[in-house]
């Protein structure tokens, strides 16, 4: 009894220590898909590439709580933009977006390339800890410059 006894006070105070196991909020993953609007532009430039992405967030979340959110755009011309943020209260979409002008009639008449970005969990308390980083597809464009 007394084996028994001790076990069960080490239990206990082992729990109060870690806490509840449901504590707070936890995203358990991140889908982004990106598209650029238009995919072929033809007209005088510099013309404007928008990129529409989204960043489904899955996962369970406490009332009243809210997890962030971090992402960055890379670009085939091997530009990163900054990192950028936001929180979500709730699972499902959040919209992002994008912009990149660029094209010259003389210099740089004909392009094509393609955007994506990276999102991740920035929340240090995650249970479990913060999932890695996610990829969107990249958004493939041509442009052509027209006098």
């Amino acid at each position: 009894m007394t084996r028994k006894l001790a076990f069960l006070c080490a239990a206990a105070a082992l729990c109060a220590v870690a806490g509840p196991a449901s504590a707070g909020s936890m995203v358990t993953g991140l889908k982004d898909t990106l598209t650029a609007a238009p995919a072929h532009y033809v007209g005088h430039c510099p013309g404007v590439i928008t990129f529409h992405g989204v960043v489904n967030v899955k996962g369970r979340f406490e009332p009243g709580s809210s997890v962030e959110i971090g992402y960055q755009f890379t670009r085939s011309d091997g530009a990163t933009g900054q990192n950028q943020f936001f929180s979500v209260t709730a699972p499902g979409p959040h919209d992002i977006s994008e912009t990149w002008t660029l094209g010259d009639l003389h210099q740089l008449p004909h392009f094509a390339g393609w955007e994506k970005f990276k999102a991740w969990v920035t929340d240090s308390g995650q249970h479990p800890p913060s999932l890695g980083d996610t990829y969107s597809n990249e958004a493939h464009f041509t442009l052509e410059c027209r006098g």
